[in-house]
């Protein structure tokens, strides 16, 4: 703070306005890079998301026109089927042949049947068909591939079996099937694929499978392709997290949980994908370890209920770089422009601090002109026609106006300071002359001037006498006399005031000499009644104390009235207590007897129970016995059971004893609760008796008190009485005395003075 006081107005002013166009400027920047990063990070994301749709979109239409495909198929196969037709082998070939060369996405075609002759004929060895299209066990089944160049070819088919993928999933799902990928031999070369299956039935009983294999590396192609941005990329997952399409062929056919070490974010990628939800995170790429935006868009696959997804990956940096410049030309368009504005305010106040100088060093000369620390003031050297030129101007001509004026009341103070001197001396016989511009000055100086005169009517010309006459009555003179021609009014005065005083001493003088002889008989009369006064004050303070006495032992009695009945209130609470208490044990014992005759009642069950067990048991044993040899196990379990119910019924007994002797014991403690009602009943009446006897005691002694306290206040009053009387004498004995003293020093002081008729 101090440092800012100490700057110039100018530095003040540049600091604040270059201050305050940075601030303006910086939230400026910030706001636009703020709101250019959100809106470029929407726009790009929504980029990303129509990308990945349009990429998802484009794989789900490949992928489901080869399931069109595999349908159409099934539809004729499953005719055939169940109209029992036989197929011609070329024919099937031909057609299935030619579906592959027309479906590039396509790497085979198969069928397997559990019948082998439910569509085609059996192998006939005289047919002159090549081997391929047979399995090992001579089942038209050939697989439809693609050679080299893309030629379609027949390759031999596995042997129908229930344990492959392709053929055990549609069988047990009942619907269309998509397999995880995998690597199948095709044409000597292994190549990753995925089987699209479908069942086929006849009446509603499983009998074979066909399907179709697709191809990945359409999708592996597809992710390598595309570019997202400079360095961003697509992939493509299966319903398991396996890796269709990356631009890395290390991570192809493998699970991305498994390279990623289950991030939290890819793990909700496939278990989102699963239920068709779509999944968007930021992270860095495990590829680059540059800060990404991921989008996962699943779909499914035709009708099988399972989903792939298909994954865009854009860097951050490169999809805000737009913002990034936007904010960085902020930036430097804002600093040249504050530069700028800087420049020009730095010019302009330059030129402010040079006008505000010159006015400044005016102005401070003309203060030291009035602080009277010059003889003179210099005019402003300021004569542009801008509003500082006029300023100077304006300024210049008032301060030659005001130093006019300055010179004129000089003077006419200089004249007041004689006139002030004369009257000092005690002259009033010269006027103020001098005269100024200053209204106020001169309504100053006719004012002085009229007060002189008013001084010269009321004390002459000459103060000198008058202060010599008043110096003569200070030493208590008063024969001396002003001359009543050559006074004024205030001489008249003391002349008449001389005469007052002279007749005044003369009175005092005889009425001190009166009042001395009276006070020295009041003196003798006070003192008398004085003696009494204390006489009586003492007899009263001593029957004072005889009745507080009294007083005191009776608050004491009444004291103790009211503890015995505190003491009585309190024993007759703690009787209501227990009389609460032990009604509440008579209900307690109430309710003990009812549970124990429930008890009881449950006991009867459990004896009856008994009983009936040893019945059972001993019919079980006579069962036994009967059944030779194959029942003695059974006779032994039924004398255990026997041994059970007597030892229930026996613990059924001592039970019952002891709740009777409970509900014994129960009975006696209700009847003594019952006395105990009966004699609480009795010392609460005794206790109410004792209450009314005591509040008899104690409305005497409070009775007592009353009239004990009525006479103590009596006897205060009249002890006050008297104590007032001794004071009174007291002070009258006083006031007698000072009268005495008055009286001498009245006598006294009227003989110090001087004055016409004094008695000596």
């Amino acid at each position: 703070m101090l440092k800012s006081n100490k700057m110039s107005f100018g530095n003040k002013l540049l600091f604040s306005i270059i201050g305050t166009t940075l601030i303006v400027f910086s939230l400026t920047i910030f706001f636009v890079t703020k709101y250019s990063y959100e809106a470029t990070q929407t726009s790009a994301q929504q980029y990303i998301q129509e990308l990945s749709n349009s990429y998802a979109s484009k794989v789900q239409g490949e992928v489901n026109l080869s399931v069109k495909l595999l349908k159409a198929l099934k539809t004729k196969f499953q005719e055939a089927i169940n109209h029992d037709t036989i197929l011609n082998k070329k024919e099937v070939i031909a057609m299935l042949s030619t579906i592959l060369e027309d479906n590039s996405q396509l790497i085979g075609i198969w069928w397997g049947m559990k019948d082998k002759t439910l569509l085609f004929e059996p192998r006939d060895i005289a047919e002159n068909s090549p081997k391929s299209w047979y399995t090992e066990d001579n089942e038209f089944s050939p697989y439809i591939t693609r050679g080299e160049g893309g030629k379609v070819i027949l390759q031999s088919s596995s042997t129908y079996n229930e344990e492959n993928a392709w053929v055990k999933g549609p069988k047990e799902s009942g619907k269309l099937f998509i397999t995880k990928p995998y690597l199948y031999p095709v044409n000597g070369k292994d190549v990753l694929m995925s089987t699209v299956a479908i069942p086929l039935y006849k009446n509603g009983t499983y009998v074979g499978v066909m399907g179709i294999d697709i191809s990945l590396d359409t999708f592996v192609k597809m992710s390598s392709s595309k570019k997202v941005y400079d360095t961003g990329y697509t992939f493509l997952l299966d319903y398991y997290g396996m890796v269709l399409g990356h631009p890395n062929k290390d991570y192809l056919g493998k699970k991305i949980l498994d390279f990623s070490k289950n991030d939290k974010d890819f793990t909700k990628i496939v278990n989102d994908s699963k239920k068709g939800l779509d999944y968007s995170f930021i992270k860095e790429s495990l590829d680059t370890d540059i800060k990404s935006y991921y989008y996962a868009k699943p779909f499914e696959i035709g009708s099988t209920g399972k989903f792939w997804t298909f994954v865009v990956l854009a860097p951050v940096e490169e999809y805000l770089s737009l913002a990034n410049y936007i904010r960085d030309f902020s930036i430097v368009g804002s600093l040249f422009g504050i530069l700028i504005i800087a420049l020009v305010i730095y010019v302009s106040i330059r030129k402010l601090k040079i006008n505000l100088d010159l006015i400044s060093s005016g102005l401070s000369s003309f203060f030291k002109y009035l602080n009277k620390e010059d003889k003179d003031t210099k005019e402003i050297a300021l004569f542009s026609d801008d509003e500082f030129g006029k300023m100077a101007k304006d300024i210049n001509s008032n301060i030659e106006k005001i130093k006019v004026g300055i010179e004129e009341d000089n003077k006419l103070i200089n004249n007041v300071k004689t006139i002030v001197n004369r009257v000092s001396d005690g002259y009033l016989d010269k006027k103020i002359d001098a005269s100024t511009s200053n209204d106020s000055l001169n309504e100053l100086k006719n004012l002085l001037n009229d007060m002189l005169s008013n001084l010269e009517e009321l004390i002459g010309k000459d103060l000198n006498k008058i202060s010599d006459i008043l110096a003569k009555y200070t030493q208590r003179d008063f024969t001396a006399k002003l001359e009543i021609e050559t006074s004024g009014k205030i001489g008249k005065e003391l002349i008449e005031m001389n005469r007052m005083m002279t007749s005044m001493l003369q009175d005092n003088q005889e009425d001190g000499l009166s009042l001395q002889k009276s006070s020295n008989e009041l003196t003798s009369n006070v003192q008398t009644l004085s003696s009494n006064a204390t006489s009586q004050a003492a007899s009263l303070e001593q029957t004072a104390a005889s009745i507080d006495e009294i007083t005191s032992n009776i608050e004491s009695t009444s004291q103790k009235a009211q503890e015995m009945l505190s003491i009585s209130n309190e024993t007759k609470t703690s009787a209501n207590q227990g009389k609460e208490l032990a009604t509440n044990t008579v209900q307690s014992m109430d309710e003990i007897n009812e549970t124990v005759m429930t008890i009881n009642e449950a006991i009867t069950v459990i004896d009856q129970i008994a009983f009936q067990t040893n019945i059972l048991s001993l019919n079980a044993a006579v069962e036994a016995a009967t059944a030779g040899e194959a029942g003695k196990g059974f006779a032994v379990v039924a004398q255990e059971v026997r041994n059970l119910a007597s030892r229930s019924a026996e613990a059924a007994k001592e039970i019952k004893d002891l709740v009777e002797n409970a509900t014994a014991r129960a009975n006696n403690g209700k009847s003594i609760s019952s006395k105990m009602i009966e004699g609480f009943n009795q010392l609460e009446e005794k206790i109410a008796k004792t209450n009314s006897l005591i509040d008899d005691v104690s409305n005497a002694a409070k009775e007592q008190s009353i009239g004990m306290t009525q006479i103590a206040d009596a006897m205060g009053q009249l002890d006050q009485f008297t104590q007032e009387n001794a004071s009174i004498a007291d002070k009258t004995n006083g006031i007698a005395r000072h009268t005495n003293s008055i009286a001498n020093d009245v006598v006294n002081n009227v003989n110090k003075n001087k004055f016409e008729g004094k008695e000596l």
